[in-house]
């Protein structure tokens, strides 16, 4: 039910750490415990902004997130992410929707993740690397429950400087894959920093996600919910989990805060644009996330010039 965390090195980095972020010094950091149900502790960077916890939106969906920012605001570290929830496959009854989504992949997840969090934060965002790697935190499986690994590099700048960006998911798939089956992202950490930055922070994101403990006890409450719900789907009950404090006003302000729905498209390769010209709306491709232009036959491009006259440059549109 917990998003964990995995980080590798920056390939071939070559950067050295500067004095905004620092590695793995004991003394630099401090211990913080989910302050909802004691579900976890973490150890997060001293005097960066630090806040997140646990989010339960029912009995088996619950979902956490760490959120740290330096003091000069340059670097941002994530674990989890409770904004990401479980997905269920289309089919031809079930459209693709928010939580509803073909399965992703970890190294797919991580590179249309990193796309959808980090857009707003720097321009000009580029993939530079996405590959799958063996899932660090849980075993691949087989059969009909499976675990695959990725990551994800980018590149962009913010305010004239460069900066580098990067992302671990783990996603796990329930079933053969099509219509009827589940996915879930089981591990997920990400970063963002100036260029120069890279190697230190990766290396905070990994002590930060190693050192996520989840409360025994906390875990063992959980169990006894997940095989509750077990009992209920295997009687052939049709009742609804119920939903615990899922729609207190204060958890849902944080999270809208985190991310915006416009992951939904990402995560479904559609981003919602409108023809400042007309007023009218597209979900056209993701594409590589640059401009993007329509003509009068709603033919839609991508490109860094205007593809010639009669072409408008679309707008992105959040939802």
């Amino acid at each position: 039910m917990l998003g964990a965390l995995g980080a590798t090195a920056l390939a071939a980095s070559g950067t050295s750490s500067q004095t905004s972020v620092s590695p793995s010094n004991l003394e630099s950091w401090v211990t913080v415990r989910d302050p909802r149900e004691q579900a976890f502790s973490i150890a997060v960077p001293k005097n960066w902004k630090t806040y997140g916890g646990l989010f339960r939106f029912s009995s088996v969906d619950a979902r956490l997130v760490v959120d740290m920012t330096s003091p000069d605001g340059n670097t941002n570290i994530r674990v989890g992410d409770s904004t990401v929830p479980p997905y269920a496959v289309p089919g031809p009854f079930l459209r693709p929707g928010p939580r509803v989504a073909a399965y992703a992949s970890g190294s797919v997840f991580a590179t249309k993740y990193g796309q959808a969090r980090f857009a707003s934060m720097c321009q000009g965002l580029h993939v530079t690397q996405s590959q799958a790697i063996v899932p660090k935190y849980h075993p691949p499986g087989g059969g009909l429950i499976r675990t695959t690994g990725g990551e994800a590099y980018f590149a962009c700048t913010k305010n004239g400087a460069a900066m580098e960006a990067y992302v671990y998911a783990e996603t796990t798939l329930v079933g053969p894959g099509g219509p009827g089956s589940n996915w879930t992202v089981a591990a997920l950490g990400s970063m963002i920093t100036p260029a120069q930055q890279a190697e230190a922070a990766l290396a905070m994101l990994q002590h930060s996600g190693e050192s996520l403990a989840i409360n025994p006890a906390w875990m063992q409450m959980q169990t006894q919910l997940n095989n509750q719900a077990i009992r209920q789907i295997n009687a052939s009950t049709q009742a609804t989990i119920a939903a615990t404090n899922a729609a207190a006003a204060h958890q849902r302000a944080m999270i809208s805060g985190l991310q915006n729905d416009s992951f939904n498209d990402v995560i479904n390769g559609v981003s919602l644009k409108v023809d400042p010209s007309t007023g009218q709306r597209y979900e056209a491709p993701l594409g590589t996330g640059g401009p993007q232009w329509v003509n009068g036959n709603n033919v839609v491009v991508e490109s860094a010039l205007s593809p010639g006259p009669g072409f408008t440059q679309l707008r992105t549109v959040i939802r």
